[in-house]
């Protein structure tokens, strides 16, 4: 099920930004001056920029989309007519994301209680490999469930360890593939076929094809590998939809453990049961000077 404007905005705020924010600022400790943080695959409505700098951080945020809500409408259509091929399905698509965000930002003001300014931001779009940034230029690199469609996650690892400052600080929460929503589909898909994608079920693969989404579909390990080839561990937890972390925050719940009952559970074999109902994975760490 789709979440309305209001339901992302609270979701952006108090499980992203909030709990990223907290996070961020315990290891780094208490600072003195502004923060400056870059988010990984900020999104059309970019909003851990916002909130970064609404809290009197300097945010700036990179993605490989061309258009960004400030951007307008043409914008979105010419960006989205560069997968579509087709102008008059580019304009549809631009103007239902346009009507899906029209409150978001209003939304956005009212939960946090923070004067968002949609407008003024350091918004690029960049290639997916190198980025725009000098080295040493960033106290935190952060990003949400981006890692699990880069393909070229090593070289990315070594970009944000570049222009990471020394000792600044790496967090990064992914998507779990091997989740029963790791696919990326709609949740109709899921119900008719709980972990349809790890059980060769082509309709999962065809709506990827069909919407653009890649995934690398790697393991958590080798997604803590890659990081920890660069950043020094401070730690790794399993999370939730929520971003609630395992072990450590209330309420963290498994996905779809109901629906794995013996028989399915036998057909997923060769999986883990806990990489099965574990939503998603979060790393911190300090930059590795090498």
């Amino acid at each position: 099920m789709q979440r309305s404007s209001e339901s992302t905005a609270k979701h952006d705020f108090v499980d992203v930004f909030q709990r990223s924010r907290a996070d961020i600022l315990g290891v780094v400790g208490e600072v003195s001056t502004p923060l400056r943080v870059l988010v990984v695959g900020c999104g059309y409505n970019y909003p851990e920029v916002v909130l970064w700098t609404a809290a009197g951080h300097e945010a700036a945020g990179i993605d490989i989309r061309k258009a960004f809500w400030r951007c307008g409408l043409s914008s979105l259509v010419k960006d989205l007519n560069a997968d579509e091929h087709n102008v008059m399905v580019s304009i549809v698509h631009a103007l239902l994301e346009r009507r899906r965000y029209h409150g978001y930002f209003v939304n956005l003001g009212a939960i946090s209680k923070m004067q968002v300014d949609e407008e003024c931001q350091d918004l690029i779009n960049y290639s997916g490999t190198d980025l725009p940034f000098s080295d040493n230029a960033f106290d935190a690199v952060c990003s949400n469930a981006v890692l699990e469609h880069v393909a070229d996650l090593e070289g990315l690892v070594g970009e944000m360890h570049r222009v990471t400052k020394p000792s600044g600080v790496n967090y990064h929460l992914w998507h779990n593939y091997y989740s029963l929503t790791g696919a990326h589909v709609p949740n109709g898909l899921v119900s008719a076929n709980p972990w349809g994608h790890l059980l060769g079920d082509s309709r999962f693969e065809r709506y990827n094809r069909l919407t653009g989404t890649y995934l690398n579909k790697k393991r958590p390990e080798d997604v803590l590998s890659a990081l920890s080839s660069k950043f020094e561990l401070v730690s790794f937890h399993q999370v939730d939809a929520s971003h609630r972390k395992k072990g450590v925050d209330s309420g963290f719940m498994y996905e779809g453990v109901e629906l794995l009952d013996p028989p399915l559970e036998r057909r997923l074999s060769e999986f883990p049961r806990d990489l099965l109902v574990t939503r998603g994975f979060l790393f911190t760490g300090r930059k590795k000077l090498h």
